[in-house]
C-alpha cells in the first residue's frame, strides 16, 4: 500500500496570473514607493543638517561667558561690578574680552535634546565624519 508520489511540479508555488491593468497599477505603485523613499532619504538628510546647525548654535550660545538661560547670567552680573562700571564696558567684558570658554555639558543642551531624532542625527553625523 504505497501512496503515489506527488508530482514535483505540483509542489511548486503557483504564480497567480495578473491581468495587464493590475500589472500596470503595480508598476505605478512601485515607482511611487521608490519616489517616496528617495524623498524620505532627502528629508532625513536635511533634518540631520538642521539638527547639526542647532547643536552648533546652541554650543556657541552656551559657551558665552556672560551667561545663558540654562546656567544663569552670573558672568554678566559680576562684570557690572555693583553698578560702578559703565554699562558698555561691563557688557564688553561680559561678552568675551576675558576669552574664557565655558565647558558645555550634554545635559545643558536642552534645545538639541528636545528633538526625538537628536541621538540618531549625532550618530549619522559622526559616521559621515569618520
Amino acid at each position: 500500500m504505497s501512496q503515489p508520489q506527488p508530482n514535483s511540479q505540483s509542489l511548486a508555488p503557483q504564480q497567480p496570473t495578473l491581468d495587464p491593468a493590475k500589472l500596470e497599477k503595480l508598476s505605478l505603485v512601485e515607482r511611487e514607493l521608490a519616489d517616496l523613499m528617495a524623498k524620505k532619504k532627502l528629508l532625513d538628510k536635511q533634518l540631520t543638517s538642521i539638527e547639526a546647525n542647532i547643536y552648533s548654535y546652541e554650543g556657541s550660545y552656551l559657551e558665552d561667558p556672560a551667561g545663558n538661560i540654562v546656567k544663569g547670567y552670573d558672568g554678566y552680573v559680576h562684570s557690572l561690578g555693583g553698578g560702578r562700571a559703565s554699562s558698555s564696558l561691563a557688557l564688553d567684558s561680559a561678552r568675551g574680552s576675558t576669552n574664557r570658554k565655558v565647558k558645555v555639558a550634554e545635559a545643558d543642551r536642552i534645545f538639541s535634546q528636545s528633538s526625538v531624532t537628536y541621538q540618531k542625527s549625532l550618530e549619522t553625523k559622526n559616521k559621515e565624519l569618520s
